[in-house]
């Protein structure tokens, strides 16, 4: 095969899921999470910030959770611009009387929540570069250390009543996948579809990106590292993930490697779907086709 790689303009469009009752998702994601709605159907909801949307809800009357092992969402990641917001983000978690999980993974600090079908999301903020650590190999330590909850609420600013700001962006979104040592997880972000390995932990977790060792698209196994049962349609899952390239013409070298990689997908105009070794679903568009 060609040495090709993606684009480098490459950023995450929006996680498509689905939810057993959008009203109560609406609640979650307006008053708790901080989203603003921007578009609503009968049965589908579209949330984000300002113009930018983030989540796109489908409903699924009655869906409920998928069995554990299921390749699907890991979580999704908004990435804010301030510690404080991070601050924020858990104390109205806190304030409407749910949990939370506090981490400092080195590149990043980070509050875990989860929506009310078990969907979880990680508000977090990239720590300056200069704090960053290096692993022997050059990329970027990946570790999970609790943070102190009254320290992140005393950050300043952190009281002041505010949703996420504008300019918050979808940072990472971590996929679950089903095959022991990633092996074939890795050959297909990797070589298929030409991104760059951002971050390791052991055979359970890898990062993809395309610059600046920032991991768009994050792997983990350890749900179910000897194949998994896929989600049901009546369960509240995954659909999948949006990803912008730049032009029309980064779609079409894309679809051009995936099938000298013979690779299936399927190409509709300025849009190319295809889908990982377990199932996941990548929707790629050309940047404004959407």
């Amino acid at each position: 095969m060609t040495g090709y790689r993606m684009d480098r303009t490459l950023t995450l469009g929006a996680v498509e899921l689905t939810v057993a009752d959008l009203e109560r998702s609406l609640h979650y994601y307006t008053h708790i999470a901080g989203f603003q709605l921007l578009h609503r159907e009968a049965q589908r909801a579209q949330l984000g910030v300002e113009s930018t949307v983030l989540v796109d809800l489908r409903e699924v009357p009655g869906a409920v959770a998928p069995p554990p092992s299921s390749p699907g969402l890991s979580h999704l990641a908004p990435q804010v611009p301030t510690r404080a917001d991070v601050a924020r983000f858990t104390r109205r978690h806190l304030d409407a009387g749910l949990d939370v999980d506090l981490h400092d993974h080195v590149v990043s600090q980070s509050c875990y929540a989860t929506d009310p079908d078990g969907h979880t999301i990680e508000a977090t903020w990239v720590c300056p570069r200069d704090d960053w650590q290096w692993t022997d190999e050059g990329l970027p330590v990946v570790v999970a250390t609790p943070i102190e909850l009254q320290d992140l609420l005393d950050e300043p600013g952190a009281s002041t009543p505010a949703g996420l700001p504008s300019a918050t962006k979808l940072g990472h979104v971590q996929l679950k996948v089903t095959d022991t040592a990633l092996t074939h997880t890795k050959r297909f972000y990797r070589d298929v579809l030409g991104l760059e390995i951002y971050a390791r932990l052991g055979e359970k977790f890898l990062g993809f990106g395309v610059a600046d060792y920032r991991s768009l698209l994050v792997v983990t196994n350890r749900f179910s590292p000897q194949g998994g049962t896929p989600a049901g349609p009546e369960t509240a899952r995954l659909l999948g993930v949006g990803v912008r390239l730049g032009t029309a013409e980064a779609i079409e070298a894309l679809a051009a490697h995936l099938a000298e990689a013979d690779h299936p997908h399927q190409r509709e105009g300025d849009s190319l779907t295809v889908q990982d070794p377990s199932g996941n679903t990548l929707r790629f568009f050309a940047r404004g086709a959407r």
